[in-house]
C-alpha cells in the first residue's frame, strides 16, 4: 500500500515538472512573439518625423498596429501601446496542461511583454 501511494506521488511530481516545463516554454514563446511584434511595429516610422530631419523619430501608431497585427495574425490575445518612438506589445497565450489536468487544472495563461524603440541610423560618414 505504501509503494502504491509513493508511486502515485512520484508520478504527480514528474507530471508537475513536465507541465511546469511546458508553462515555462509557453512564457518564453509569448515573450519572443511580443519582442518580434514590437520590432515590427517600431519599424513603422512616421514619414512626417522622418522627413523633418531633426533626429527625432516617432512611430505612426496606425501603421505600427497594422505591422504588429500582421505579425501576430494567428494570435487572438495581444495589446499594443505606441508612445513617441517606443512600441510596447503584450501577448497572452494559453498553455493546456496534460498531467495537472487530472487534478482539475486544465490550462495556464501566460503573458509575454516587450518594447522596441525606433531609432534613426547613421546619416553621414562621421562614425565617432
Amino acid at each position: 500500500m505504501v509503494f502504491v501511494a509513493l508511486a502515485v506521488v512520484l508520478v504527480m511530481l514528474g507530471g508537475l515538472a513536465y507541465d511546469g516545463a511546458r508553462i515555462l516554454n509557453a512564457k518564453r514563446a509569448a515573450s519572443s512573439l511580443a519582442l518580434e511584434a514590437a520590432r515590427a511595429g517600431a519599424q513603422a516610422i512616421s514619414t512626417e518625423s522622418f522627413y523633418q530631419g531633426d533626429g527625432n523619430v516617432t512611430v505612426d501608431p496606425i501603421q505600427a498596429r497594422f505591422a504588429a497585427a500582421e505579425f501576430l495574425d494567428q494570435h487572438d490575445e495581444w495589446s499594443i501601446s505606441v508612445r513617441g518612438d517606443t512600441v510596447s506589445i503584450t501577448v497572452w497565450l494559453t498553455q493546456p496542461l496534460q498531467v495537472l489536468s487530472m487534478l482539475g487544472i486544465e490550462s495556464r495563461r501566460v503573458t509575454g511583454h516587450a518594447s522596441a524603440r525606433a531609432i534613426q541610423g547613421i546619416d553621414r560618414g562621421d562614425y565617432r
